[in-house]
C-alpha cells in the first residue's frame, strides 16, 4: 500500500530536511557542551586529580558562600550597567543627529561603524598604548589641558582601571547601538512628525511622544543584546588588566578563567559558568516581559 502525502506534509518534510543540519550543528556546538559543563559542575573535576566524582553540590555551595564570587559579580554588574547605559544615551544622541539634516551625513554614517568593525583584541592593544603611563596619549592630552599634574597609571590604578575598560567598551560598542536606533528612526513615518508639528508640538514632545515609544522594540532588542555581550566580556578585561589591580576588575569571565585554567578546577569553574548562565537567562526573560509590557495596546 503506497502512502500518499499531501502537499502540506511534503512541504513540512522538505523544511525539516533543510533545517536538520542547522539543528545538528546547534546540538553539537551548544547543547552537548552545556550539558557536559553542567555535569562537570556537579563533580570534583580537576586536572590535578586523576579521577572525578559527584560532590553533592559542593561546588555551588562553596561559590555562593564565597566573597570572591560576589565581588566579581558586583564588578560585572557595574561594568554592564555603566557600559550599556552610556551606549544607549550616546547612541540615541548620535542617531538623532544623523537622522536630521546635517552636513556630510552620509560620510559620518559610514565612518561611524569603524570602531565596531575593529576586532576587540586589536582595540584593546591600541588603547593599551594610549593608556601607557609615560608616553600614552591620554596622559599627554590631560597634562596639556591642565587636568592632571602627574602621569596616571590607568590600567594599574585601583580607582581608574575599570573606567579605562569602560571607555574602550563604550567607544567600540556605541556604533552598533547608534546604527540600530538610526534604522529604527528611519522606519518611523514622517507623517507622524508632520502632524505633531501642525499640532504645535516642540522637539522634546515629539521625541518623548513619538520617537521614543516607537523605538521601544528596537531599544529592547539592542539593549538586551549588548547586556548579554558585555556580561560575558572577557577580552577587554583579560588584555587590559587581567582582572587587576587587586581584583578591582575581576569580572565573572576572569574569575571563571582563573578558576578553570589557572587553578585547574574545572568543576568549580563550570559551576560559576552555570550560575552565570542561569542569571542571564532569568534576567533576559524578566527584561523582555518588562519591555513588552503595554506594547500590545
Amino acid at each position: 500500500m503506497q502512502l500518499k502525502l499531501s502537499r502540506e506534509h511534503k512541504n513540512l518534510i522538505f523544511a525539516a530536511i533543510l533545517i536538520l543540519p542547522a539543528i545538528l550543528l546547534l546540538i553539537v556546538t551548544i547543547v552537548i557542551p552545556l550539558l557536559q559543563s553542567f555535569a562537570m559542575s556537579l563533580q570534583d573535576y580537576s586536572l590535578l586529580q586523576p579521577t572525578s566524582s559527584w560532590n553533592q553540590f559542593e561546588n555551588y555551595t562553596s561559590i555562593l558562600m564565597s566573597s570572591e564570587f560576589y565581588d566579581a559579580f558586583g564588578v560585572t554588574l557595574r561594568y554592564v550597567g555603566i557600559a550599556v547605559g552610556m551606549e544607549l544615551v550616546l547612541g540615541m544622541i548620535i542617531a538623532l543627529v544623523l537622522n536630521s539634516r546635517v552636513i556630510l551625513r552620509g560620510f559620518f554614517r559610514s565612518v561611524l561603524m569603524l570602531p565596531w568593525a575593529i576586532p576587540t583584541i586589536v582595540a584593546s592593544l591600541i588603547f593599551m598604548w594610549m593608556y601607557q603611563t609615560d608616553y600614552g596619549v591620554f596622559n599627554y592630552l590631560l597634562k596639556n589641558a591642565g587636568l592632571i599634574d602627574e602621569n596616571v597609571n590607568w590600567l594599574s590604578s585601583f580607582d581608574f582601571a575599570l573606567a579605562a575598560i569602560l571607555i574602550v567598551a563604550i567607544w567600540k560598542q556605541t556604533p552598533l547601538m547608534t546604527l540600530m536606533l538610526l534604522a529604527g528612526m528611519q522606519n518611523i513615518s514622517r507623517s507622524l512628525y508632520e502632524a505633531a508639528r501642525i499640532d504645535g508640538a516642540n522637539a522634546t514632545q515629539v521625541f518623548f511622544r513619538i520617537t521614543l515609544p516607537l523605538l521601544k522594540p528596537v531599544i529592547a532588542t539592542v539593549t538586551l543584546m549588548l547586556i548579554v555581550q558585555n556580561f560575558q566580556m572577557f577580552t577587554l578585561f583579560f588584555t587590559l588588566t587581567g582582572g587587576g589591580p587587586v581584583d578591582a576588575t575581576q569580572s565573572l569571565a576572569i574569575l571563571t578563567y582563573e578558576t578553570a585554567f589557572e587553578k585547574y578546577d574545572f568543576g568549580r569553574g563550570s559551576a560559576i559558568g552555570v550560575i552565570w548562565m542561569a542569571v542571564l537567562f532569568i534576567f533576559s526573560i524578566a527584561f523582555t516581559k518588562i519591555m513588552n509590557r503595554g506594547s500590545a495596546h
